[in-house]
């Protein structure tokens, strides 16, 4: 079979396959991704520009290889890309914007993400500092989908959803339960449970929490409230004072109360742990109680529930002349303390359930989109109208956000902030949400997206994902599959709808660049002397081989490849045996039999 770094081949061997597309494209629109597992982009853009790529996207997937870029190399990327007359992109590292990570969510993995992704940013600017290079973030960093679906024959189905608790980051699985007593409730009984809905099951997370906690503090204020009560029914049993009690609760001198009152002194530490006890109880109580406040008035006030806000500033104006601080301390306190909380207990009853856990799809778009707005508006006040464009990049099916929907709202959001951002600054709206569309925007993989098929899809719904993110795509990564791996072949290798799902962009308008991504390739073929990917991409595109893009295109270029009609190499050695014309000695590519590996396709540097 023929080796892929040979350009002319000999006749056709029928053995060699073909792959098409029926899709065509330009070798002018077509760029190929530099390999991401090594920092030396510099080295590498020099094999990828040989074959005649006239667009390259340095790469480096991991942080840690992005930070191990030298700056003179990509002073070196960028002079070298203008004397070839090529234009670059970047593909940032794979840094997870939300600041969730494998133990939950704090503020200082956001906080260090947004480092990263504003480091990449403003680096990429380097490489094209009088235009707007394309610099790719994945909308995720391999976390998991948040609300899984699957496709049967009797349409979509939920699986789970992913939720994550807003006070404490902690990030909780809602696999579906089998419930029937909802069924009782509504005055009947069947056989099949209640179909699973997340937000039903959510609402019932949530109500069961809240009434968790409000449990909590009443077990807690009726322990401490049965310890006081015990303590002084035993003084008061052996004809002992009250005022005894309040001087055991201050805390006097066990000896000095003997002395004074005759009071046995096992029977006044007895008193004494009973009270302690009481007090310790009424303490947890107390500090649970202004927690859920605390929470309850920020759930209010985010949702605008003007009517929980007004039940709790009534509560607030009640009691605010009983409580002094640290009055859960104050021995004399115990009894207001004890009307604090049943009145705050009573309060917090009567309002909505505070939505302590919540979609984690909801709330990586809401910490995501700041990080993402945070750093494009960086990028702008730096560069102005030169800055990087930020598109961000749905990741392979079945990650988060990884759907045309969820990578559209995630974009919508990030553009709202930025532009609420711009306008604080000082611009205009109109002017604001203008530079929002220019500086973030969408990069479409189409064989992540292909994956949705491992879920029971078909190619229909993969075409509408491409419909729906359509307007929003600045920019294309282009990697083949069945459907069911994240294997990168190149364009006309799988089943990917290239065809169709480039008509949908193109209707809206799309006129970016298209990047080859073929991580997989390089594994198991271009190692195995398969050569480079962008020779079968242009054959599989039918890319016109002239500039005015006419007849012929590279698919029918072995058409043509051989002398004579048959099979056989091109220029035998019997015809030097028997003319005498030393040829031999040329490389094959000219019709010798010194084989090289000097080609443009074979990934060699340009001589």
């Amino acid at each position: 079979m023929a080796s892929y770094t040979e350009i002319y081949q000999g006749a056709d061997d029928n053995l060699t396959p073909k792959y098409q597309t029926g899709y065509q494209e330009s070798i002018a629109g077509l760029g190929m991704s530099l390999d991401p597992r090594t920092a030396n982009q510099l080295g590498e853009i020099n094999h990828k520009l040989n074959p005649g790529t006239r667009h390259v996207e340095v790469s480096a997937i991991s942080p840690q290889v992005f930070d191990s870029i030298p700056e003179e190399h990509l002073d070196e990327i960028k002079r070298l890309t203008k004397l070839t007359g090529t234009s670059a992109s970047i593909h940032a590292p794979l840094v997870e914007a939300s600041g969730v990570g494998e133990r939950g969510w704090t503020k200082e993995n956001q906080l260090g993400a947004e480092r990263q992704i504003e480091n990449a940013m403003l680096r990429s600017h380097k490489l094209d500092p009088k235009g707007n290079i394309s610099v790719t973030f994945h909308s995720t960093a391999q976390l998991p989908d948040f609300q899984p679906k699957i496709k049967t024959k009797d349409g979509e189905e939920i699986t789970g959803l992913m939720v994550i608790n807003s006070k404490t980051g902690q990030i909780a699985p809602i696999n579906p339960q089998k419930r029937y007593f909802e069924q009782v409730e509504k005055g009947e009984l069947k056989e099949e449970p209640i179909p699973f809905d997340p937000k039903t099951e959510l609402n019932k997370i949530n109500e069961d929490q809240w009434s968790s906690e409000l449990a909590g503090v009443n077990r807690y204020a009726d322990y401490g409230d049965q310890e006081l009560r015990a303590a002084k029914r035993e003084l008061t049993e052996r004809n002992i004072p009250e005022e005894v009690f309040l001087q055991i609760a201050k805390g006097v001198d066990l000896d000095k109360l003997k002395e004074e009152h005759q009071v046995e002194k096992d029977i006044a530490k007895a008193t004494e742990r009973r009270i302690v006890s009481g007090q310790i109880y009424l303490r947890d109580s107390y500090r649970a109680m202004k927690g859920l406040f605390d929470n309850a008035w920020e759930a209010a006030v985010e949702k605008g529930n003007k009517k929980d806000q007004e039940i709790l500033k009534r509560f607030a104006n009640e009691v605010s002349s009983k409580i002094s601080p640290n009055m859960e301390k104050n021995p004399q306190k115990i009894n207001e303390l004890k009307n604090v909380i049943d009145k705050g207990l009573k309060t917090l009853r009567n309002i909505d359930t505070p939505e302590v856990f919540e979609p984690l799809h909801d709330f990586v778009i809401k910490q995501s989109s700041t990080t993402y707005a945070n750093v494009a508006k960086t990028a702008y006040k730096k560069y102005g109208e030169t800055a990087p464009i930020m598109n961000i990049e749905n990741p392979p099916a079945g990650g988060g956000l990884s759907r045309a929907e969820d990578l559209k709202e995630l974009i919508d959001a990030t553009r709202e902030k930025l532009s609420k951002q711009l306008v604080k600054e000082g611009m205009g709206r109109s002017e604001a949400e203008r530079t929002s569309k220019k500086m973030v925007g969408a990069t479409w993989d189409v064989g992540h997206i292909n994956m949705m098929r491992k879920k029971g899809y078909s190619e229909e719904d993969v075409i509408k994902q491409t419909e729906i993110i359509a307007p929003y795509v600045k920019h294309v990564h282009l990697s083949d599959n069945f459907g069911l791996d994240h294997t990168e072949l190149p364009m006309g290798m799988g089943n990917v709808p290239l065809k169709e799902m480039m008509k949908r962009l193109g209707e809206k308008g799309f006129e970016g660049k298209k990047i080859i991504e073929v991580g997989d390739w390089w594994q198991h073929f271009a190692e195995k002397g398969g050569g480079n990917p962008f020779r079968p991409t242009i054959q599989a595109f039918d890319s016109p081989i002239y500039a005015m893009k006419a007849f012929p295109g590279w698919a029918q270029a072995d058409v043509y490849r051989g002398y004579y009609s048959g099979h056989g190499p091109i220029n035998p050695p019997i015809h030097h045996q028997t003319y005498g014309a030393s040829f031999q000695a040329l490389p094959t590519e000219l019709g010798g039999e010194i084989p090289g590996n000097q080609s443009r396709f074979a990934g060699a540097p340009n001589q």
